[in-house]
This record gives structure tokens, C-alpha cells and sequence, in this order.
């Protein structure tokens, strides 16, 4: 009867992960569940922007690298047209639920269609202030377009040292004047 009982047991759960295998989504799927989840809500305002910033750093120090996975798909971190992506100092994205294509690649070099090195730009603002407004150009979730966007990047010291960033997309002016709220 002990024999029988624990085969069950086994059988149950290695039915258990052959189900939750065939269920799991595609970086594809969590990538198509995030820019339907981005575009959705009212319009997001630059202190709920650092407000997301600061609790996605709470997370990134509280479990390190095994909070990755709470950025993507159907992620609380996601919504109002914006998004958390993270990356390292390194240069290396580590989750950008829009662009999963980004994941686990060099990311220094990247420039927007002006030219600009925005996530270069992005690692020299947090080694000298901690955290700041950056602007560039970027499409908005569901687009190809590059548009003027903003965004609120911080340093997070965890297991290892990430920048977490989540922007808007805005006019020039509001870029401009978030841009001046920077530490000189």
C-alpha cells in the first residue's frame, strides 16, 4: 500500500510540471501580454514614474536576480503606457518586457535615431548622482516609431549593481523641464 501511495505521489507530480510546461508562455507571449498591458490605462504622471522606480528597487534589493521574472508578462509593473525594464552597468539588459529581444544583450552601444547613446547615458547618470531624468527617442509600446521620451533611471545595489528605469512619453518641453530637476 506504501508503494502504491508513493507512486501516486510521483505520477502527481510529474503531472504537475508536464501541465505547468505545456502552459508556460513564450518570451514572444509575455512580450505580446506586456505591450497590451502597457498601453492600457489613464496617462502616468512623473511622480508615480519614480514611485514605480522606487518600489521595482525595494524588490531588486529585497530578491536580487530572482525578482526578474516579476517584471514581465502580466507584471504589476506594467500598465498606463509605461513599463520597468532593467539593466546593468555593464551594459547588459537584463528584462525589457516590450523589446524581449533585448534580454541578456550588450545594450552600450545602442543609440536613438538621433544619435544618442541613451543607455550610456543612462549608466553615467547613476554612477554620478544615484538617479535622474534621462530623454531620448523611443517607440511607444505597440509602435516602430521613435517618439520623445523621457526616463527616471536609478542605481540599485543588489546581488549585483542594476539600473532600473521606467519613462513617459512626452513633448520636448516636459522633457526639458524634468531634465532640469537632475543633481548638477
Amino acid at each position: 500500500m506504501k508503494r502504491f501511495i508513493g507512486i501516486m505521489i510521483f505520477m502527481s507530480l510529474v503531472g504537475v510540471c508536464v501541465v505547468g510546461n505545456v502552459f508556460a508562455a513564450s518570451p514572444e507571449e509575455l512580450g505580446e501580454q506586456a505591450a497590451k498591458k502597457a498601453e492600457v490605462g489613464a496617462p502616468i504622471t512623473p511622480d508615480q514614474i519614480i514611485a514605480r522606480v522606487e518600489k521595482a528597487a525595494k524588490l531588486l534589493m529585497a530578491e536580487g536576480s530572482g525578482s526578474i521574472d516579476k517584471f514581465k508578462g502580466n507584471s504589476e509593473f506594467i500598465g498606463n503606457g509605461t513599463y520597468i525594464w532593467i539593466h546593468d552597468l555593464k551594459g547588459k539588459m537584463v528584462v525589457h518586457p516590450m523589446k524581449y529581444t533585448l534580454d541578456g544583450r550588450q545594450i552600450l552601444g545602442m543609440k536613438d535615431p538621433d544619435g544618442k547613446p541613451l543607455f550610456s547615458d543612462m549608466n553615467d547618470l547613476v554612477k554620478k548622482s544615484g538617479a535622474g531624468w534621462v530623454g531620448y527617442m523611443w517607440p511607444k509600446p505597440g509602435s516602430d516609431k521613435p517618439v520623445q521620451k523621457i526616463s527616471y533611471v536609478k542605481l540599485v545595489k543588489a546581488d549585483r549593481d542594476y539600473v532600473v528605469g521606467c519613462g513617459i512619453y512626452c513633448d520636448k518641453a516636459t522633457a526639458d523641464k524634468l531634465l532640469a530637476t537632475n543633481p548638477k
